[in-house]
């Protein structure tokens, strides 16, 4: 509602909205080490599985918007603080992956 976008944009940024929010809850889960992490819940969170799990080094980017506006300031706050929730997980020590050419095999 903030962006007046409507019709499919609006379809977009709601779909957005869902998987950012299903991010977020895998990143909760993960920070409190809960034995189930819901990977599922989302296609995004499905596809970082991966680069979510034990042994993994993952890099995150925020972008944060400056501006004078002070409608900008929600969601800049926002961002930094779901930055610093994901600051806080701690997976253990990455380890390395290497795949032999022409397997699907993975070695440690």
């Amino acid at each position: 509602w903030k962006s007046g976008a409507e019709g499919e944009r609006l379809k977009e940024a709601q779909n957005i909205n869902r998987s950012l929010l299903a991010v977020g809850d895998v990143i909760q889960a993960l920070r409190a080490k809960q034995t189930h992490v819901p990977f599922l819940n989302s296609r995004l969170t499905y596809l970082l599985q991966d680069s979510l799990g034990k042994g993994n080094k993952t890099v995150m980017v925020v972008q944060v918007l400056i501006s004078s506006l002070e409608s900008n300031v929600g969601e800049t706050m926002y961002s930094l603080n779901f930055a610093q929730k994901v600051c806080k997980v701690e997976l253990g020590p990455a380890s390395r992956k290497i795949e032999s050419p022409g397997s699907s095999d993975v070695f440690s």
